[in-house]
């Protein structure tokens, strides 16, 4: 069967040309032919050209919608797609939703209401603070229709490849007429102005709004795949990594043929959402986009180092990913060609990797994501407006406890023991039988479904680890009086302790795994913990110490900290087995530990759970992340080396020893990927061992067997 088109077209470019039209020099100076003659130098693949832009102005002669000024009647889209066909490139049309300046300008009927019962331009990281996005909402009848009839015109007038609508996600919580007025006739009631996670009122809403999200994709997806039924989709994937306010759910991922987002993060995050959209997207690869300018989409010159380009480039690939730089044109329709043929460079070291690339990830350690866990308990009882705005500057999101949150810092420490992990997501519930140990870091709120499926899991032998709220709230919002999943953890919930510092001490029986922490000098962690209390034959492996005072209080013990003071038999850490499987539960979410020797003790407890040998160990420095990837298909394991330290350009990394788990296959072959060097290995009772002899910033090695 022959590949599609993004199967086989892996270096990608997005060209935003986000132009006002009040000057009548604007675009003037845009070249069509010169742009993608360029562009095919650069040894781009495929190419996204914008339909129309954040400003709601449109690049082809549209019938529906306003024209922008300065292409005084040329079809600019048009011209694009010819010129970048015939350079061979794939064509995918970038056409934006909701953040649409001239829609919101011209159909004040349309607009957003927030829970102030304002409609206003938003703030987005802008210099100088001005108000520049405009947003319309996706249950108004006359904007579905506009995007409806735009998408019709584009795919009936062009030939392409693929679309890429962008911002398919809700900006706030809404309460315009066409809201309250789909909300009356679908579920009956007002729509709810106070956030409560706890309350069915409020959690009926959010599940709501995730379905209008959905319903929106589905509308635009299935208008494309109507008229054009072979274009991909793909939507703006910022949904998934954002929070409950975004409206995401498992289910959006089936409206797009792969995942693509322009998401930036620091190392564990992009780490993160990069397993996660592996595991979401219906189709591999999925595409991870990053701006050519340093450090976000706000910036227009300032160049990111190639080295930082070609880590970004490659973090995609070592997770099947496809990847793409983001460029900006100038107003006068000029672009920097400098900065366009610099990604030529990077580009062509990716090209020389991609016939290796791809295979079935491998995970020893699986996060859990839930979407409809993305909430903070400490948001409960707060006005929907405190949710604000996304991208506006200083929304911080939820607190630091919050499911997400709490999933990207398992990220971190896994990352920091080179313990191979990914992440998964409702959708694989029939299939957790393949992973060794799954983690549900303080997953509030579970289904009956996933409690099924997760006790299923451990009865047959699976290992599970928990935290906090875990399973205490179910899918309708209500709190349970005990833990839906008590059984398997082996403890029942009493309360949660008052105190926002607390400690962890060792029982002695397991005290090794804590050191340099003994009881009397315990582990700090910087939330609360709940008091819980332990099933006969559950084990206890620590327990709760409070300090002297509270630290909300004013008396204090000591002035500068507030040290253990309290021991108390409140179990902090237990584990139970139930079934062939086990299972650990913690009080507090030891997760957010952040210190060396703290996460070594959350990875000491994740080695109690350990049944079989991870499939593959090294003694790298924490800047270096590994991916594992199996082609059975070729008799071939392909292993992913990259090395990116926080100050650049890296400093080399030599002599990287790497173990893996074999089993019973005998090695043929350890070769340095694409120049297809032979290593010297040793094999010895199902282990492979062999030393990656330099590491600079990426390096791909080919196990054959």
């Amino acid at each position: 069967m022959d590949k599609l088109w993004y199967q086989k077209s892996l270096r990608r470019f997005l060209f935003d040309m986000h132009i006002a039209d009040w000057d009548d020099h604007f675009l003037s100076q845009f070249n069509p032919q010169e742009f993608m003659d360029c562009v095919a130098e650069a040894k781009v693949t495929a190419i996204t050209v914008a339909a129309n832009s954040h400003t709601g102005l449109c690049y082809w002669p549209t019938r529906v919608g306003m024209e922008h000024r300065c292409v005084k009647g040329k079809d600019l889209l048009g011209q694009m797609i010819e010129c970048a066909h015939q350079k061979r490139l794939n064509v995918v049309i970038y056409y934006c939703t909701i953040y649409c300046d001239w829609y919101w300008e011209n159909h004040p009927e349309a607009r957003i209401v927030d829970g102030d019962g304002k409609s206003e331009k938003l703030l987005m990281n802008s210099t100088g603070k001005p108000r520049r996005f405009s947003v319309s909402c996706m249950n108004n009848p006359g904007y579905r229709q506009f995007v409806v009839d735009q998408l019709t015109e584009i795919c009936q007038s062009y030939d392409f490849e693929g679309v890429w609508p962008d911002m398919t996600f809700w900006p706030t919580v809404c309460y315009c007429p066409a809201c309250q007025q789909r909300y009356r006739k679908e579920v009956g009631t007002k729509l709810p102005r106070v956030i409560n996670w706890t309350d069915p009122e409020w959690v009926r809403f959010q599940r709501w709004r995730e379905e209008c999200v959905l319903d929106f994709s589905h509308l635009i997806t299935t208008t494309i795949k109507r008229i054009k039924p072979n274009a991909s989709v793909a939507h703006q994937s910022h949904t998934f990594v954002g929070d409950w306010l975004f409206g995401p759910s498992a289910r959006l991922a089936k409206e797009s043929d792969f995942l693509s987002s322009d998401y930036a993060a620091d190392k564990p995050t992009h780490s993160f959402y990069a397993k996660l959209f592996y595991d979401l997207s219906e189709n591999k690869p999925f595409e991870n986009l990053q701006t050519w300018a340093y450090p976000s989409i706000h910036e227009h010159i300032v160049p990111r180092s190639e080295q930082h380009m070609e880590i970004m480039a490659f973090s995609a690939l070592m997770n099947n990913g496809g990847y793409g730089f983001v460029g900006f044109i100038d107003p006068l329709g000029t672009f920097n060609r400098d900065s366009l043929l610099r990604i030529r460079s990077i580009f062509k070291k990716l090209e020389s990797y991609e016939p290796y690339a791809g295979g079935r990830f491998c995970q020893d350690v699986a996060i859990y994501f839930s979407f409809k866990s993305l909430f903070d308990l400490n948001e409960n009882g707060k006005p929907a407006i405190s949710a604000r705005y996304n991208f506006e500057p200083g929304r911080g999101g939820s607190g630091p406890t919050a499911h997400r949150n709490s999933a990207v810092k398992v990220a971190r420490g896994l990352l920091n023991l080179h313990i191979p992990y990914g992440v998964i997501t409702h959708k694989d519930l029939n299939n957790l039988g393949d992973i060794p140990i799954v983690i549900l870091s303080n997953v509030a709120m579970l289904e009956a479904e996933e409690i099924a499926a997760f006790k299923a899991y451990v009865e047959a032998g699976g290992c599970l680890y928990a935290s906090k709220f875990t399973s205490l709230i179910n899918e309708y919002g209500e709190k349970q009086a005990n833990f839906m999943l008590s059984d398997l953890f082996g403890v029942s919930y009493q309360e949660e302790l008052k105190d926002v510092l607390t400690y962890i001490a060792p029982t002695s029986e397991v005290s090794g795994l804590f050191t340099p922490f003994t009881r009397p000098y315990p582990v700090t962690l910087r939330d609360t913990q709940l008091m819980v209390k332990a099933h006969p034959g559950t084990k206890v492996l620590a327990t709760v110490t409070l300090p002297y005072t509270d630290p909300m209080g004013t008396p204090y013990a000591s002035i500068l900290t507030d040290p253990p003071g309290i021991p108390t038999e409140y179990p902090a850490i237990v584990m139970n087995s139930y079934g062939k499987g086990k299972v650990i539960y913690t009080a507090g979410e030891l997760e957010l530990w952040d210190h060396d020797c703290q996460v070594s003790v959350f990875g000491n407890l994740l080695g109690l759970l350990r049944e079989k040998p991870m499939a593959f160990e090294t003694d790298a420095p924490k800047a270096v992340e590994l991916t594992l990837f199996q082609q059975p298909e070729h008799n071939r394991l392909i292993l992913h080396l990259i090395n990116m330290q926080q100050d650049l350009p890296n400093i080399p990394v030599y002599n990287i020893k790497v173990r893996m788990w074999m089993g019973q296959k005998t090695v043929k072959k350890v070769m340095l990927l694409p120049e297809g060097i032979s290593l010297d290995f040793q094999e010895n009772v199902g282990y492979l061992d062999f030393i990656v002899p330099e590491l600079k910033v990426y390096a791909m090695m080919g196990v054959n067997y």
